[in-house]
């Protein structure tokens, strides 16, 4: 009988209170690397430790403004109760990275066993300044933004306190983030013409420089003064996506259309020069030329006619 009691007693205090907590790696990082936390993941979405992937390092990698970003995350899960089905179970989950301009911070509140439809108050607190939910549903996650300091660097640490209140004992976590700057631009768009012959050969060469990857080009200008056959058009550099159309212009006018579509791959560089023929010399030689994207939005500021000089 004595030893029944002890065995009861004993499995009552290991359910009366059980605490996990980590704060866990979920970058692309190591575990000698003490800068770097959470995956780089697709859509800001918390993703296993990969072993064989490389941890990032804030004092040498960088991020992409539009991301994806690097993540440190944290779980704090506490039980209570009997053994019975009076057992509950209610776990705080965040993740936490920076943008350019501010630290995101979500926080997710589960409510396990007894009373799931809790609400209860979830705060984060970063550098001292708090934000806060009062009525939390379980499963539900809050977000967080909170602007980065003035004249912030790379690898700055920044403390990093959660804090649940309701549904026995508070659960509180401390930990920080090592701020990750923002990646120089590799390029940026570009588009530029120049004439290069101006007599009755006349040449032009235009210059395409796309700063991210874009499904669809389409650069379309004219030609004035048209005349013989159908223009010469050379791609001298990149382009291997595009093709070019030279459809007649109605109604019989001497100016020429000419039409590059395609995709580009970002930092790709094109280059297309243009031969024709025609009866003038001087003046200008093309019209405006322009270059959209599928939606038919300019990528960068048209070319106006090109003039000989």
């Amino acid at each position: 009988m004595k030893a029944n009691r002890l065995f009861t007693l004993t499995k009552g205090l290991v359910l009366a209170s059980l605490i996990i907590y980590s704060c866990k790696k979920t970058d692309l990082g190591t575990k000698d690397s003490a800068d770097a936390f959470g995956t780089v993941p697709a859509n800001n979405t918390v993703q296993e430790i990969t072993p064989s992937q490389r941890l990032m390092d804030c004092s040498s990698d960088c991020i992409n403004p539009a991301g994806p970003f690097v993540e440190r995350s944290a779980m704090s899960s506490s039980s209570w109760g009997g053994p019975n089905s009076d057992f509950h179970t209610k776990t705080v989950t965040y993740v936490a990275y920076n943008t350019a301009t501010d630290l995101v911070v979500n926080v997710t509140y589960v409510k396990s066993g007894k009373n799931t439809n809790a609400s209860d108050l979830v705060s984060a607190t970063v550098n001292g300044a708090v934000q806060s939910v009062p009525t939390l549903a379980s499963g539900a996650t809050a977000t967080f933004t909170f602007p980065l300091p003035a004249g912030w660097k790379k690898c700055d640490v920044l403390s990093i306190a959660i804090h649940q209140e309701g549904q026995n004992s508070p659960i509180n976590m401390n930990c920080w983030y090592s701020l990750f700057e923002i990646c120089a631009a590799r390029c940026a768009t570009t588009f530029e013409g120049h004439a290069e012959s101006c007599g009755t050969e006349r040449e032009a060469i235009y210059t395409l420089t796309a700063e991210g990857d874009m499904s669809y080009i389409k650069m379309q200008g004219g030609l004035t003064n048209f005349t013989g056959g159908n223009a010469v058009i050379d791609f001298l550099e990149g382009g291997e996506n595009l093709t070019y159309s030279q459809p007649t212009t109605p109604g019989g006018s001497s100016n020429r259309i000419i039409k590059i579509e395609g995709s580009m791959s970002a930092c790709e560089r094109v280059r297309i020069r243009i031969r024709w023929n025609s009866t003038n010399t001087g003046g200008v030689i093309t019209g405006s030329w322009s270059v959209k994207d599928a939606n038919g939005v300019d990528i960068a500021p048209s070319v106006a006619g090109l003039i000989c000089e």
